[in-house]
């Protein structure tokens, strides 16, 4: 039926008005107040695709009603899902309306389809369909949340961050703001990795985009809250990590590979992270961050020599996907300030802190935001490249950057 009730019963279907066949009878209305449950219920949306209601692209009408109130069971006993008793009794009931789109009306009540959508299916569709909408729009309005997208050598394609999966990860918790959607995404500069100038012109181009699109928002307190997610190399996600620092309220989120997705689980196994102090003394401090996988003391010594005093912040059976809740990211941001300042206090008068990342993204950009200006020393970031054959140094998190 739709919902201004336009249409007629016979035995089985219904039919518009323009195709009344005889003896045909025309079916009572449903009253307002029913109407406006049903669409508060399901928020204009139709219970099986999502799909929103009102208004039509095609026709450019914004206001262009295309829903229909649907029974789960017919008002009529020989309709689909018709019951002898329980039509009448439930005819009017909200509990036995669904709110749909034409294509979904027709499926549901089709002379060939209905049957195969039982009262009791169709029941569960629309207890589902609403909780979610009841837990979407319970949200508290101090959950609104600024969103930084950022990637970096994405070429011409679509960010692979994508706007959609954002939203479906944030929620229940959190929802975008209005204007929240912050895009500091880096295409393709056409220069390799590889090449020496890819690294500085990828931190400024980093640098200037935050400075332009959420510096100045911060400070004028018209962001209170950043959610992050990012994909690109760790040394730029470091150094995204740094711009953010960790004076500003941000929820760095991870992409788990399986199941694909930004969402934290809610239960996987603990993280188990080994801090190890170095067993000698070199000029050249280092901190091996061996978390997404093992980092072997050569990768270290072909780039710096023998002369090294190498601390170790390694997982317990480093994989790629191992940082899988928020307890994990926690833990991760807690023993890594603690490698930092205990690696400072040993030795401050170093110049760098020489780090060799395995590390998950969400743990790079953690590293950044965790390390201090005036509490820790500078880091020199290095990345394991191929194409050279070894690791090399990219970009410094430095005082005064």
């Amino acid at each position: 039926m739709t919902n201004d009730d336009r249409s007629f019963q016979t035995g089985d279907a219904e039919v518009g008005s323009s195709e009344k066949p005889p003896g045909a009878r025309r079916r009572d209305s449903i009253p307002p107040n029913v109407k406006a449950i049903v669409w508060g219920r399901s928020a204009g949306r139709c219970t099986f695709c999502n799909k929103p209601l009102i208004g039509d692209l095609i026709s450019g009408k914004a206001n262009l009603n295309t829903a229909y109130i649907a029974h789960i069971v017919s008002d009529a006993p020989g309709g689909p899902r018709g019951d002898p008793v329980l039509s009448t009794i439930l005819a009017k009931d909200p509990s036995n309306l669904m709110l749909l789109c034409d294509t979904h009306h027709r499926l549901i009540d089709g002379r060939a389809t209905w049957h195969e959508y039982p009262a009791e299916l169709l029941r569960k569709m629309k207890a589902e369909h609403e909780s979610r909408i009841e837990s979407v729009t319970s949200i508290l309005r101090d959950a609104s949340c600024h969103v930084i997208r950022y990637a970096a050598g994405i070429g011409n394609n679509e960010s692979p961050v994508n706007v959609d999966a954002i939203k479906s990860a944030l929620l229940p918790g959190f929802y975008p703001a209005h204007d929240g959607m912050i895009d500091l995404d880096i295409p393709d500069l056409g220069i390799p990795d590889h090449e020496p100038n890819y690294w500085p012109l990828h931190q400024k181009s980093l640098r200037d985009k935050f400075l332009q699109r959420v510096r100045g928002r911060l400070e004028r307190g018209e962001i209170n809250r950043l959610a992050v997610f990012g994909l690109a190399p760790m040394p730029l996600l470091v150094e995204l990590g740094r711009l953010i620092s960790d004076i500003s309220e941000a929820h760095v989120r991870q992409l788990l590979r399986e199941p694909k997705g930004w969402a934290w689980e809610t239960a996987a196994p603990a993280l188990s992270l080994e801090f190890q102090e170095p067993t000698t003394n070199g000029k050249n401090v280092v901190l091996k961050l061996g978390v997404s996988a093992p980092i072997d003391d050569d990768r270290v010594t072909t780039v710096l020599g023998g002369d090294v005093c190498v601390w170790s912040l390694s997982a317990a059976g480093a994989h790629n996907d191992i940082i899988r809740t928020s307890e994990d990211l926690t833990l991760w941001r807690q023993q890594v300030r603690r490698a930092l300042e205990m690696i400072t206090s040993r030795h401050p008068n170093a110049d760098y802190i020489h780090v060799f990342p395995a590390i998950p993204v969400s743990a790079a950009i953690e590293l950044g935001r965790v390390w201090m200006p005036k509490a820790h020393l500078p880091m020199r970031i290095y990345d394991h490249n191929r194409a050279l054959g070894g690791s090399r140094p990219t970009l410094d998190i430095a005082h005064g950057a």
